[in-house]
């Protein structure tokens, strides 16, 4: 993510809510309903041309109909994480068919992103259909130079979701972009930690919230707590004045970013303080003015995982 404008539905057309002070942003499935400004970097548009060789092609169909269906954006990422491009550059094209590059060799889950005025809901692909988990998501592994074939994409109806955020006169809001199925939700609200639908850090432990066809689905109560929080200290540098950079704290499962918090930027700040939602495991990221550093490692894969306390605080040296 970035704090730059993501390609993703036009907030006007995909998301409504009646209290967007409180509401700062929130997210089915993915963190994809609204900009979040989160200062992670974006990953590469899927089906950019990466020199990899490995590619998945397939073709996208209503599943009702049996018609092709054109201008569907298809996305391969890497299971069970997710981050949007600034662009799909890969779109369903004559007959449905559509071909995705990926960066390198691995295992891949597919998601499907009509467009804002399309009939049809997104869509993890599952192996019999579509799917808002993304545990359950068919698993593409393709080797080095390998394009794979898979099942087609069937598309269903967009569907309506609506949740409640008790806060304020009204703290309602809904999503009608997506597809019938369970997704968990992720919120970000003033002054509380990020937070997935069931007050957990892990995107796969989120509770699910049914989204319906033909109406507003039944209210999804969500109630801010700062009662499973914890408190994340990370020193960056020695004691004086510097200049500015910002540190990322990530899911270490999903990669999902979860906090992040600017130091420097011309005041006496060499020590970044976040609330984290409890219960998680993260890694940190420090995206320095000398460059980028990672808690215990060189990169998200090497880095030392940390975990967040319910309650407490733990502390990290980055210097």
């Amino acid at each position: 993510m970035t704090s730059s404008a993501q390609w993703c539905p036009a907030t006007g057309s995909s998301i409504s809510s009646g209290n967007t002070r409180w509401l700062v942003s929130a997210a089915a499935g993915m963190a994809l309903a609204a900009v979040m400004a989160s200062g992670a970097a974006a990953a590469p548009a899927s089906g950019a041309g990466t020199g990899s060789g490995s590619a998945i092609t397939t073709r996208v169909f209503d599943r009702t109909t049996g018609e092709p269906v054109k201008g569907v954006c298809v996305l391969a990422l890497p299971v069970l994480t997710f981050r949007l491009p600034n662009a799909c550059s890969m779109r369903s094209g004559g007959g449905g068919r559509v071909t995705v590059e990926v960066p390198e060799p691995g295992q891949y889950n597919l998601f499907a992103l009509p467009k804002p005025d399309s009939p049809y809901g997104a869509q993890w692909v599952g192996p019999g259909g579509g799917t808002g988990r993304q545990q359950e998501a068919r698993r593409v592994t393709l080797a080095a130079g390998e394009t794979k074939r898979v099942n087609q994409i069937l598309l269903d109806p967009r569907a309506t979701k609506m949740w409640s955020v008790p806060v304020g006169a009204d703290g309602t809001f809904d999503i009608d972009w997506v597809g019938p199925y369970e997704w968990p939700v992720l919120f970000r609200l003033d002054r509380e930690p990020a937070q997935w639908s069931g007050k957990v850090g892990n995107r796969l432990r989120a509770e699910t919230v049914p989204a319906v066809i033909g109406g507003p689905a039944e209210p999804y109560q969500f109630w801010p707590t700062s009662q499973t929080r914890g408190f994340v200290r990370v020193v960056v540098r020695d004691e004086g004045p510097g200049l500015p950079g910002r540190v990322i704290f990530y899911n270490a499962v999903t990669r999902d970013v979860m906090g992040f918090d600017d130091f420097g930027q011309g005041r006496w700040k060499w020590v970044v303080q976040e609330y984290i939602t409890g219960g998680q495991q993260i890694k940190i990221e420090c995206q320095c003015p000398e460059g980028t550093r990672w808690y215990g490692g060189t990169d998200f894969d090497s880095a030392t995982p940390v975990a967040v306390p319910y309650f407490g605080s733990v502390s990290v040296d980055l210097r």
